[in-house]
Parts: structure tokens; C-alpha cells; sequence
């Protein structure tokens, strides 16, 4: 069984952006599932969530799939367990729904910087990341 972290939108472009957005993330192709569950038509949600993107997270990024699924408007995010071969959940039921995910979980990526890590002065000229290799440098010396 795999651990697996899925959310709903109401179009496919939506879930593959998000799916985009995963393999920069670090997901692999094989993680990331996207399916039709058909169209739901309660009268409290209209005719929306005809997508799922599930995301097989036994790869210890379950905190990076909450985050980006709920920064991209997902519904219905939730946890469940259940059989991922060759980049699809094979055992997937729509009609099934597994643990809600809770507000507040996941890691809130990206986590922001500490304030001492941000230039104060920037000639502009720095390689990317200088200010932190600098940031990093300070600390490590007064450790040492």
C-alpha cells in the first residue's frame, strides 16, 4: 500500500498546472496521477471537482503535495492508502474518500528566509544564492 495525498479542481489544465508545479518540486512523473471523477452536481458545489490529481508521496514530500495542492485551490484534500503501480492508483474509487486533510497541515512552502539571510546592500553583481552561502559562512564561523 502507498500513502497518497489527493485534491480536486474543476479542470484539467488546473491539475496539470499543479502536476507542473509537483515535478519542480521534486515528484517524479510516476508520482503524480491525474483522473476524471466524472461531474459533480450537488446543489451546494454546482457542477465543479471534475479532476482529481492524486500524488503518491511515499517519497517523504506528503508536506510539499498538501502545500501546493492547497495554494492551487484543490478541494477535497485528503489522505488515503491504496495500490500505486507505474504512476497510477490502481485501486481508485471516486465514490470512496479517504482521511480530510486538516487546515494547517503541510510545511508552507516555500518557507520563508530569516531575515538576516536577505542582502542589505546589493551591488547587483552577486552569483544567485551569494547572499546566503555569506549568511551560512557567518553563522558556520561563529560556531567554530
Amino acid at each position: 500500500m502507498s500513502s497518497i495525498v489527493a485534491g480536486r479542481f474543476d479542470s484539467l489544465a488546473s491539475a496539470e498546472e499543479v502536476a507542473r508545479t509537483l515535478f519542480a518540486r521534486g515528484f517524479s512523473v510516476w508520482d503524480v496521477s491525474i483522473m476524471s471523477v466524472g461531474q459533480d452536481t450537488a446543489p451546494d458545489r454546482g457542477a465543479a471537482d471534475r479532476v482529481m490529481l492524486a500524488a503518491c508521496v511515499n517519497n517523504g514530500l506528503g508536506s510539499v503535495a498538501v502545500d501546493v495542492l492547497r495554494e492551487a485551490g484543490a478541494s477535497g484534500l485528503e489522505r488515503a492508502q491504496g495500490n500505486w503501480e507505474c504512476g497510477q492508483w490502481t485501486d481508485f474509487n471516486p465514490a470512496s474518500h479517504g482521511e480530510p486533510i486538516r487546515d494547517g497541515e503541510g510545511e508552507y512552502w516555500p518557507r520563508p528566509l530569516a531575515r538576516e539571510a536577505v542582502a542589505e546592500e546589493s551591488t547587483g553583481n552577486e552569483d544567485p544564492g551569494s547572499e546566503l552561502e555569506h549568511f551560512i559562512d557567518q553563522k558556520r564561523a561563529g560556531h567554530d
